[in-house]
């Protein structure tokens, strides 16, 4: 039997109870409807796959208005207008002019989680040439590094808050040089790593989460079948993120979940039947982040094999697999949390267990 092909578009369902800013065909951030899936690309509008998140929210009260007085500015630092375009085509974009030294531009923030890890990041290029500036911790004393060139660049940074003043910070602190860049919307967010642009106008903005569904219509067979997923991983991450989920009604009742376990650094396998644990297994199998993999996900009713890297890893034999799956939802934990913030590239789907050789094949990056 050979594979059902079928577009990811034709039978997705995508709910998401916010709008999104997403990078288009071309290379300009743009604002997506609510429900409307984030096709993400490159500034050179090449496709790199639907972009799946987590609900997240801006802590910076105005992320792009630098000019307002709650972005707090160093003697000898300017801000002003340019007329070159922002990531999203706009001439909303600021100069920011730095004198040198930890000199800088930066907005307090309170009501942080102390210990927990927050991520920073902003849009920015040089005006003309090259330029080296530094980012300050969400607390003051931490710096990172960034030369720029005149690309729009979305630098980030991340680290936990402490119970000391809280900021984020743009200076030159580490060369000490004076430098004059453009800026486009700040974010300071909970988390590891950066999500897509949220935009907010005097009081933290919010976006909700990715809820991504494949409808299990008459191209779906029951019992046996294999997915292989063509997904980027984020450039970091924290905790237990899911790549599927197949079950009936409840997730407690009858399911399969395939997920990544990144404080262990494993894939790991549940199976759930008629309420109770089946399997639950790590699998050994490490991904690297911020890269491409393809993995392969094979079950029938006696086994489960997962295919990374060429290698495939199984289950234990003896059991029967559940023949109602009527949910398939990819990226996170039921649409609500723990979103693989990566993007998927490219999904096939065939109605069979494939053998172990075809799992190798298809897992090799």
């Amino acid at each position: 039997m050979g594979v059902r092909y079928q577009p990811l578009a034709a039978c997705m369902n995508l709910s998401r109870a916010s709008a999104k800013l997403i990078r288009g065909a071309d290379g300009l951030i743009a604002p997506l409807g609510h429900d409307q899936p984030g096709f993400d690309h490159d500034r050179l509008g090449r496709r790199l796959g639907l972009l799946i998140e987590g609900a997240a929210t801006n802590l910076l009260r105005h992320s792009r208005a630098f000019e307002n007085a709650l972005w707090e500015k160093d003697g000898g630092v300017v801000i002003g207008n340019s007329a070159i375009a922002a990531p999203d085509g706009s001439l909303d974009a600021m100069q920011l002019d730095l004198p040198g030294g930890s000199a800088g531009l930066y907005q307090n923030v309170g009501n942080l989680t102390t210990s927990e890890p927050y991520s920073l990041a902003i849009w920015i290029r040089a005006v003309s040439g090259t330029a080296d500036i530094t980012l300050g911790g969400i607390d003051g004393p931490s710096t990172h590094g960034f030369t720029l060139d005149e690309t729009w660049q979305r630098v980030w940074m991340s680290e936990p808050a402490s119970g000391t003043t809280r900021y984020p910070k743009i200076s030159t602190a580490i060369s000490g040089l004076p430098a004059t860049v453009l800026i486009w919307n700040a974010q300071l967010e909970a988390g590891v790593v950066p999500t897509s642009d949220i935009i907010s106008n005097g009081i933290p903005a919010a976006r909700a989460c990715d809820d991504v569904r494949l409808d299990p219509g008459d191209w779906f067979a029951q019992g046996a079948g294999t997915f292989v997923f063509d997904l980027v991983t984020p450039s970091d991450w924290s905790g237990i993120w899911r790549i599927v989920q197949m079950y009936s009604n409840s997730l407690n009742d009858d399911h399969l979940d395939l997920g990544y376990d990144s404080d262990a650094d494993q894939l790991r396998i549940s199976l759930r039947k008629s309420g109770t644990p089946i399997i639950t297994q790590s699998l050994y199998g490490q991904l690297a982040r911020n890269t491409r993999h393809r993995i392969a996900l094979a079950w029938e009713d006696d086994v489960i094999a997962v295919g990374l890297n060429g290698s495939v890893l199984k289950s234990p034999q003896g059991f029967a697999m559940p023949r109602n799956f009527s949910n398939i939802v990819l990226g996170s934990y039921d649409g609500v949390d723990k979103n693989m913030n990566g993007h998927l590239r490219n999904l096939a789907y065939w109605p069979e267990r494939l053998n172990d050789a075809r799992l190798s094949a298809l897992s090799e990056n």
